[in-house]
C-alpha cells in the first residue's frame, strides 16, 4: 500500500469516527434528559424563549443555531426544534422582525462552519499530521446534509478527509442558504397548524434519537469501507 492511500484510509477512519461520535453524544444527550435530569429541554426552551422581545431575538437567534451548528457541542441541543421555535415565535413581532431572525440564524450558521472547518483544519494538521487532498472533490450533499447536526458532521469530515477549507466554506454557505429558505417556507406553514406551547421534550428527544440513528449509519458505512479496504 502506497504512502498516499494509507494517508487517505486514515482519512475515511477519521471522517467515520466524526459521524460515530456525533451519534453517541446525541443518544447520551437523550438519555440524560429522559432520566429526568437537570438539562435544557424543548419545553424549557419554549419557556425562555418566549419571554425574548425586540431585538434580542435576534441575538438569541443567532446564538442558537450558533451553538447548535458546532460538530459535537450542538449535539448536545434538542436538533432544529429550537431553532424553529425561535422563528415561529418571531412572526409575533411582524414581517420585519421576521426576516431579521431569518438572517441571524443564517449568519450565527455559517459562522459556526467557520469555527467547524477551522477547529477541523487544526486537529487535520496539528494531531492527525495530515495535509490537504488535491484530488478530494468537495460536494453540497444537499439531500443528505442539511440539517444542522449532519452539516457540521459533513464539515468536520470533508475537512479530515483532506478537503480544502474554502471549498468546503463555500459549500457549506449555499447548503445553507438553500435550506434556511425552504425551512423558511415550511415552518410559516407549520405555524399555522401546530402550537408551539404544546410541544414536549419528549418530542424533542424523539427527533434527536433519529439524528444519532442517521449518524451511526453513515459512520457504521464509512468504517465498514475502511475494514473492507484494509483487508483488501
Amino acid at each position: 500500500m502506497s504512502e498516499e492511500h494509507s494517508k487517505q484510509k486514515k482519512s475515511e477512519l477519521y471522517s467515520a469516527l466524526v459521524w460515530i461520535l456525533g451519534g453517541l453524544s446525541l443518544v447520551a444527550y437523550c438519555i440524560i434528559g429522559l432520566l429526568n435530569a437537570s438539562i435544557p429541554g424543548v419545553e424549557d426552551l419554549v419557556t425562555f424563549l418566549s419571554t425574548v422581545e425586540g431585538k434580542h431575538i435576534y441575538v438569541a437567534a443567532f446564538i442558537s443555531i450558533f451553538v447548535e451548528g458546532l460538530y459535537f457541542i450542538g449535539s448536545f441541543f434538542p436538533g432544529s426544534t429550537l431553532v424553529v421555535i425561535l422563528v415561529v415565535l418571531s412572526q409575533l413581532g411582524g414581517i420585519p422582525v421576521f426576516i431579521g431572525t431569518i438572517l441571524a440564524v443564517f449568519t450565527g450558521w455559517c459562522v459556526a462552519g467557520i469555527v467547524n472547518i477551522w477547529l477541523a483544519k487544526t486537529y487535520r494538521l496539528k494531531i492527525a499530521r495530515l495535509q490537504e487532498n488535491d484530488t478530494y472533490k468537495i460536494k453540497d450533499n444537499l439531500p443528505t446534509t442539511w440539517f444542522p447536526a449532519f452539516r457540521a458532521n459533513y464539515e468536520v469530515a470533508q475537512i479530515t478527509y483532506g478537503g480544502n477549507p474554502f471549498k468546503v466554506f463555500l459549500s457549506s454557505v449555499r447548503v445553507k442558504l438553500w435550506s434556511t429558505l425552504v425551512a423558511t417556507l415550511c415552518i410559516l406553514s407549520i405555524s399555522l397548524f401546530i402550537s408551539i406551547e404544546d410541544i414536549s421534550n419528549e418530542e424533542g428527544f424523539a427527533t434527536v434519537i433519529l439524528v444519532a440513528i442517521i449518524n451511526f449509519i453513515v459512520g457504521g458505512v464509512k468504517l465498514k469501507n475502511y475494514f473492507r479496504d484494509t483487508n483488501t
